[in-house]
């Protein structure tokens, strides 16, 4: 009697540890997958940034001077979008860890600023109803640059607390998954 109660007891045991495995295992799993996601969904908005930046700097609603800033600027992101934008290998597929994220990043901040600098004195009343229309196209990429990134290093915080969990280091269920980084830009 003894005896088949403590194997109930273990076998009970052995399906509740399986059960919370196989949870963890499947949330760090998707967690994962959202952080990849969210990363080629950051890339996307970053690059329509500076195409933005660029058509804006072009239509001719700037002054000379802001409009060469602008367009430098952002045909300097636009050059740097090959690169990945956090260095912890996600971008680059197995076993190649990239250190090139410094630049992306630099290129995509100076981006902000310009935008920053140029935008803040800008009449909109002075502008053409497609210069306008411009305009409004350069905002609405950069508030999805804003959100995306904030999106991003939520999914970030979130996978990383997961994988700090002693259950998920103690059963090695990352394997050999690098630990996602946060997106750190200047993107006000």
């Amino acid at each position: 009697m003894i005896w088949e109660s403590l194997l109930v007891i273990v076998v009970i045991a052995v399906l509740i540890a399986g059960l919370v495995w196989i949870v963890n295992a499947r949330r760090l799993d998707r967690l994962h997958r959202t952080v990849i996601q969210s990363r080629l969904s950051l890339n996307e908005a970053l690059t329509q940034r500076a195409n933005a930046a660029t058509e804006f700097a072009a239509s001719g609603a700037l002054d000379v001077a802001s409009a060469i800033l602008l367009a430098n600027a952002a045909q300097l992101a636009l050059a740097e979008s090959h690169r990945p934008v956090a260095v912890d290998g996600l971008e680059d597929g197995p076993g190649h860890r990239s250190l090139s994220q410094g630049d992306r990043a630099t290129a995509e901040s100076n981006l902000s600023r310009t935008l920053r600098l140029v935008l803040d004195g800008l009449e909109l009343e002075d502008l053409t109803e497609e210069q306008r229309a411009g305009h409004e196209a350069l905002e609405e990429s950069r508030a999805a640059v804003k959100l995306t990134r904030r999106f991003h290093n939520a999914f970030v915080d979130q996978a990383r607390r997961l994988r700090s969990n002693s259950i998920v280091r103690l059963a090695r269920m990352a394997g050999g998954a690098p630990l996602p980084q946060p997106v750190d830009m200047d993107d006000e």
